[in-house]
């Protein structure tokens, strides 16, 4: 894509989007197609968001941590709009991840596509040595078939996406290895513990979590050679093809609001001089840690979610380890259980051997993350060890993992499709208080995927509906 510096902006636009992240530019490219004057304006020399590479070594691709997972392949929402808007958009399917249980000496398992109730059955008694009574299995099997039973669209809307599991949990069963079950799975497939996903995820975004993984009912995929180049840029191409404009490097310092009504945005250009840009409306997609410094007033509506988003620290610790020989054949991400509790210990993944793109030939590059729990004395004690368990962990997966690490990088994020699958209230779509005011991405409702598919969600949302307050909606396919 081509995109300027903030030296060929127009005065005036129809729609002003803060931000390039893959809600904005879906959005954007949504826009432009229906007819409107369309801008993004971009903060950093480079679109993407927060789907960012992490640092590695030349030649090395970091996976732009956990949250870049696209989950969504098979009617999901960036799948759909590239095909809406005929974006250049090519993935490949990520193989199953399996599960390690710490210290049981056993093999681990990958975890099959199962397409009915018996067949998850079946999975679980083949990870346990003790068999389950008839009374439990025919409870699983009952569990199992209502969770399937309930609609797609209703795993994102009211109730369940506003109810934690913990008061969701005896409807599904009262039987304790059932709900033991989903609750694993979701820490498994969260990167959190147990405990913390009963707790803090809503009941819709649990059992979407455990639909898609494990009910066959969605993917997760890569891009070659990453997620910004192969889903991210497609979309750009898309909205400039039809009269979109990009400007990176042009940061938003404000919002304009005028008797409550946006009507455009002050932009610092590469200069460094303040303009005004005026808009019809503005779309903000931005995480939630930044919005309030787009205001002087942030809408009620926003701030709410806002606070109770940053009282909930959830952090991630990651790694990549370059290694100068590959040590293993595994293509699929390993997540570590802890046998007593259930919860995640570690994922693990050798990301060159499913994708020789993200490491030299020749050497290999090894992912690991887990998600920090959220009490703070336990996330220190936790931080103080966690260099040493991550090591001690893949050693034990992958034997001879600690003579070939030739260098180590760590990073850390806020892993925000966690704040999706939370039962906290997110930011509406359309500010309720000031008029032509929206916002996209991955705090806001309503969302209709997970991972990065549902922030992709509300661009697509977002730009339909601003398109028929407009009178331009474009037609599904």
């Amino acid at each position: 894509h081509s995109a300027r510096r903030g030296l060929s902006m127009q005065s005036e636009y129809d729609v002003a989007i803060v931000g390039a992240g893959i809600a904005g530019v879906i959005c954007g490219a949504y826009l432009a197609k229906g007819g409107l004057r369309v801008a993004i304006f971009e903060k950093n020399d480079r679109v993407g968001g927060r789907m960012k590479i992490d640092k590695t070594s030349p030649g090395f691709t970091g996976f732009e941590h956990w949250v870049a997972f696209g989950q969504g392949w098979g009617g999901g929402a960036w799948y759909q709009a590239s095909r809406e808007l005929d974006a250049d958009v090519r993935f490949f399917e990520v193989p199953e991840p399996c599960l390690y249980f710490r210290g049981s000496g056993r093999k681990f398992r990958i975890a099959p596509r199962c397409a009915s109730p018996s067949a998850l059955v079946s999975y679980y008694e083949s990870l346990y040595p003790t068999p389950l009574s008839e009374e439990t299995r025919r409870e699983f099997i009952r569990a199992f078939e209502y969770v399937a039973s309930i609609p797609y669209p209703e795993l994102f809307g009211e109730p369940l996406a506003s109810m934690p599991f913990w008061d969701f949990k005896d409807k599904l069963s009262r039987d304790p290895r059932v709900i033991g079950f989903f609750a694993a799975i979701a820490a498994n497939s969260t990167m959190c513990e147990a405990d913390e996903a009963m707790r803090y995820l809503s009941a819709g975004g649990l059992l979407s979590t455990f639909r898609f993984w494990w009910m066959s009912e969605a993917h997760c995929v890569a891009f070659d050679p990453d997620y910004v180049e192969g889903l991210v840029k497609p979309f750009v191409a898309a909205m400039q093809r039809n009269g979109g404009e990009l400007f990176i490097g042009s940061k938003v310092k404000e919002v304009i609001v005028e008797q409550g009504v946006a009507t455009g945005v002050i932009v610092n250009g590469s200069s460094g001089e303040p303009r005004a840009i005026r808009a019809g409306k503005v779309v903000v997609n931005a995480d939630f840690t930044c919005i309030p410094r787009l205001f002087r007033e942030v809408p009620a509506e926003v701030q709410r979610p806002i606070d109770a988003y940053a009282a909930l620290p959830f952090h991630d610790f990651t790694l990549y380890a370059e290694l100068d020989r590959p040590i293993t054949a595994e293509p699929h991400p390993v997540s570590v259980v802890d046998p007593n509790t259930g919860g995640n210990l570690l994922m693990i993944w050798a990301i060159s051997n499913a994708f020789p793109w993200n490491a030299p030939e020749g050497r290999q590059l090894i992912f690991a993350s887990r998600v920090l729990p959220l009490e703070e004395e336990a996330r220190k004690r936790v931080r103080k060890t966690i260099e040493k368990e991550i090591d001690d962990i893949i050693e034990e997966v992958f034997p001879g993992y600690g003579i070939a690490v030739a260098k180590k990088n760590y990073c850390s994020h806020y892993p925000l499709w966690h704040y999706q699958h939370t039962w906290y209230e997110k930011i509406p779509y359309r500010s309720t208080s000031v008029k032509n005011l929206f916002f996209v991405g991955d705090c806001v409702k309503p969302q209709q995927s997970m991972t990065v598919d549902a922030a992709a969600s509300t661009g697509v949302y977002c730009g339909k509906a601003i398109l028929r307050l407009e009178g331009r909606a474009v037609e599904n396919r």
